[in-house]
């Protein structure tokens, strides 16, 4: 596993702890950051938020996963008809993809109506920006619409995986500052 890996690794896990450590009995009732945007919670918005980016993270395991099941795992699992076997996984892999994508998009609206609804810092609109390109260029990867020059370099945009470190250590930094 790359560096890079464990370092979205570990920052996910950061945002998955993060709840724990907020909840604390040092929270009054009155806080000045709470409020609500088209009657939703903000505060509800942003653990949702949260649960859909660590959905939308799973990608860190499942492509890793996918690579091995398609070579190794027909071996270690004793898979009888190979053909079959990847064409059925490739089959998954093309509904994950759909199904990530769609995970990204819930989670920037709830993200973005969080931010709209609570105290912000520019440094947590800056990872929403970034959160907001690598989905539209992983959307782009997906539609047919765009040209195949256009998809490509959509590809090599999403695959960042230094953009998708800064913009949760933007998160997290930038959830500090306002806590």
């Amino acid at each position: 596993m790359t560096s890079a890996r464990w370092l979205a690794t570990l920052l996910a896990l950061l945002l998955l702890a993060a709840p724990v450590h907020a909840d604390g009995d040092d929270h009054d009732d009155d806080d000045d950051g709470e409020g609500s945007v088209f009657g939703l919670d903000g505060e509800g918005l942003g653990e949702a938020a949260q649960v859909l980016l660590v959905l939308t993270l799973s990608i860190v395991v499942w492509k890793p996963l996918f690579g091995w099941l398609r070579k190794g795992g027909i071996e270690v699992l004793k898979i009888e008809d190979a053909r079959a076997w990847k064409s059925k996984l490739g089959t998954f892999n093309r509904r994950f993809m759909r199904v990530h994508t769609w995970i990204a998009i819930a989670m920037l609206v709830a993200g973005t109506l969080h931010g709209l609804a609570m105290e912000s810092h520019w440094m947590l609109w800056l990872a929403m920006a970034l959160m907001g390109l690598l989905s539209l260029a992983g959307g782009m990867m997906q539609w047919k619409w765009p040209p195949k020059e256009v998809r490509k370099g959509a590809r090599l945009l999403h695959m960042q995986r230094a953009m998708s470190v800064a913009a949760l250590v933007l998160l997290v930094v930038g959830h500090g500052l306002v806590d």
